[in-house]
C-alpha cells in the first residue's frame, strides 16, 4: 500500500504560554489522495472558508465553518491522525542534542514518523516548509527514518510543500495546532479555539484532548507524548 503523510508543528518555538509543542501527521492511502482533496475543497467552498485554513485563523465568525473541517476528518474514512507532544521544560538542547535545538525538534519528527512505518509500505513525506539552520535537515530525517526501515518499507520521496495550497497540509495544521493548545492549557487563545478543542474532542470520546489515545494502527486518532530522558 501507498500513502501520503501531511505533516506540521505547532508552538515549536516555545513562546509565552507555550509549555508544549506538537508535531502532527495526517495519513490516507495515496490512491485517495486526489478524490479526498476534491471532496476537503467542497466543504471549503460550502462554508465559505476561501482563503488558507489554519489554526490560528480560527475565530467565533469561523467557529460552525471549521466545525464542519472537524466533522468531515472525522467522517471521512480514510484519514488518520497522529500526534507526539513534547514538554518544552524537559526539553534541553544543550544535555540531549549537543546544544542543537533544530536537530532536537527534527528527532521529534523521527520519532513521530518512525512509529507508524509499516512494514511492506510506501510513504510519500510532506512537511510544510519551515527556514532551517541546518540545509541537510530534511535529507538526514530521511536517511534516518530509512535506517530504522531497513528495507521493510520505502520512502519514495520525503520533500516541502506550501500549505497555502494543499488543503490536508491545512487540516493536519488544524488538528495539529488544537492539541498544542489543548496541552498549553488553551494560553493566549480565543474562545473560539478552545471551542474547537472540546469539539473534536467530543467527536474522538475523550474528556480532552490531554488524554493519550491508544495505539492501534486501525484508530483515528493517537495521541503520546515523548518522555525525555
Amino acid at each position: 500500500m501507498q500513502y501520503v503523510v501531511y505533516c506540521d508543528e505547532s508552538r515549536h518555538d516555545g513562546g509565552s504560554g507555550s509549555r508544549y509543542m506538537a508535531i502532527g501527521s495526517l495519513w490516507l492511502p495515496r490512491d485517495r489522495k486526489q478524490a479526498v482533496t476534491e471532496a476537503l475543497r467542497r466543504v471549503f467552498r460550502e462554508t465559505k472558508l476561501g482563503a488558507e485554513l489554519k489554526w490560528s485563523k480560527v475565530s467565533n465568525a469561523r467557529l460552525d465553518a471549521y466545525k464542519r473541517i472537524v466533522d468531515f476528518f472525522f467522517e471521512e474514512g480514510a484519514l488518520r491522525f497522529r500526534a507526539v507532544v513534547v514538554d518544552h521544560a524537559q526539553f534541553d538542547p544543550a544535555r540531549l542534542h549537543g546544544g542543537d535545538r533544530e536537530l532536537g525538534f527534527y528527532r521529534f519528527y523521527y520519532e513521530l514518523l518512525a512509529n507508524w512505518l509499516g512494514p511492506g509500505h510506501e510513504y510519500l513525506i510532506l512537511l510544510d516548509f519551515k527556514q532551517n539552520k541546518g540545509a541537510d535537515r530534511y535529507t538526514s530525517l530521511r536517511t534516518a527514518l530509512e535506517r530504522r526501515t531497513k528495507g521493510k518499507s520505502w520512502i519514495t520521496d520525503l520533500t516541502v510543500i506550501d500549505s497555502q495550497q494543499t488543503p490536508l497540509a491545512q487540516l493536519c495544521d488544524i488538528l495539529t495546532g488544537s492539541v498544542a493548545a489543548a496541552w498549553c492549557g488553551y494560553a493566549g487563545t480565543v474562545g473560539a479555539k478552545q471551542q474547537i478543542g472540546d469539539y473534536i474532542s467530543r467527536r474522538l470520546g475523550v474528556p480532552t484532548l490531554k488524554s493519550l489515545t491508544a495505539s492501534s494502527e486501525d484508530a483515528k486518532v493517537n495521541l503520546s507524548e515523548i518522555a525525555l530522558p
